[in-house]
């Protein structure tokens, strides 16, 4: 049955395109624009059924989300795209999956892309290539994505600020709550002292810090 949480989260292109500049590790990542996105949707990656909608229209879902952001982290690490083409058609064809970088647990070397595949690691861009277990230790993992029987339940876009597609529509919330970081934003920059809205949601400090330093990213992005 396909997991009704890849669904969840509501996002436009401008909206992702923040969300993967500001994330965790988001300096070793692909630099990208909402016009990024939309031209890498239009040539059929990530969302093959987007492909043809108006750039004004389009509504990315988490799953979307998190296939982006491992095609800007791919980018990033050097792998070609004729690489990243090669290992999400052979995924999609192998699992059935239309979004596979957002269903399989991915690791890269500079040049090729890998993944564990029926308790192996193969290289998904030549096809499903065995690869030696050995090479596990060597490869670069995608960080900030949390896996749950193989599938993207959640991202940890910065320490203490998490997006789970269940929650809060796929807003990024404050970690281990259902507060959107949004929320205790608008307080503060409304003037609100932040004794106060510390005080109102209940937050830690160390919650608190870690709001004030995504305001940071964000603000950055």
């Amino acid at each position: 049955m396909r997991p009704t949480h890849l669904s969840k989260g509501i996002y436009d292109p401008p909206s992702a395109a923040r969300l993967l500049r500001a994330g965790r590790m988001a300096h070793e990542t692909y630099p990208v624009s909402s016009r990024t996105l939309i031209r890498w949707i239009r040539s059929g990656l990530a969302t093959p059924g987007l492909a043809n909608v108006d750039g004004q229209a389009m509504v990315l879902s988490f799953e979307d989300l998190i296939s982006l952001r491992v095609i800007a982290a791919l980018r990033a690490a050097g792998v070609s795209w004729t690489a990243i083409r090669k290992a999400e058609k052979w995924l999609r064809e192998t699992t059935g999956y239309d979004r596979p970088f957002a269903r399989e647990e991915l690791w890269t070397s500079s040049s090729a892309i890998f993944v564990r595949f029926r308790k192996l690691i193969v290289e998904a861009s030549r096809s499903g290539q065995l690869a030696m277990d050995i090479l596990e230790q060597h490869l670069l993992p995608l960080n900030g994505i949390e896996f749950a029987n193989n599938v993207a339940s959640s991202w940890r876009l910065a320490d203490g600020v998490v997006i789970d597609p269940l929650v809060q529509f796929g807003e990024p919330c404050v970690e281990g709550t259902r507060i959107p970081v949004r929320s205790v934003l608008s307080l503060l920059d409304a003037g609100d002292p932040p004794e106060l809205v510390q005080q109102s949601y209940r937050l830690t400090d160390c919650a608190m810090k870690s709001v004030r330093a995504w305001a940071k990213l964000g603000a950055a992005a």
